[in-house]
């Protein structure tokens, strides 16, 4: 995952091993369920200022 020592931390997004979350927003959107689950990683609001749990929440309520 994105998650270690070696990550992006200036543009996570843009980090390959990061691309999973996209995917996954990707199917959320395209399958539309009524309740999503997902892991709340380490750091996933602490990383970059928190870009990549707020690209999810926002991905979940557009």
């Amino acid at each position: 995952s994105g998650f270690n020592r070696f990550r992006n931390v200036t543009e996570p997004l843009k980090d390959p091993k990061n691309q999973q979350l996209i995917v996954f927003m990707d199917i959320v959107e395209f399958l539309k369920p009524r309740f999503v689950l997902m892991e709340n990683v380490v750091d996933i609001f602490k990383l970059a200022g928190g870009v990549l749990g707020c690209y999810a929440i926002a991905r979940l309520v557009s």
